[in-house]
């Protein structure tokens, strides 16, 4: 995934779907669960490829604020998977930062 890359009309599906998400209740996993970072992208990459499979299109990723590294990590970590098409914060109030909504992939 790489948001300079994607078309207008890409991102403006990819925001719609997101928007959506956003108002409504998709799938979603809380790494505050985690003992650490390593172990919260873990725990965030089986997640997203459980929602894959199971064919969903979004999923909301709690990752809260702290340092700001769980975030980053998990954010590298979706960036870097082939089940992600687009992600972004939340533009909620309240989850600004602290969560990530992931638009995982088309299965073909």
């Amino acid at each position: 995934m790489n948001a300079f890359s994607e078309s207008g009309d890409n991102l403006r599906q990819y925001d719609a779907m997101l928007l959506g998400a956003e108002m409504g209740d998709p799938p979603e996993v809380d790494l505050h669960k985690a003992p650490d970072t390593h172990d919260g992208v873990q725990m965030a990459m089986q997640f997203v490829d459980r929602q894959f499979m199971a064919g969903e299109q979004v999923v909301r990723l709690i990752h809260g604020r702290g340092t700001g590294r769980m975030r980053t990590d998990v954010q590298r970590a979706l960036a870097e998977s082939d089940l992600v098409e687009h992600f972004r914060d939340s533009s909620k109030p309240g989850e600004q930062m602290a969560v990530t909504y992931a638009v995982l992939a088309a299965q073909n």
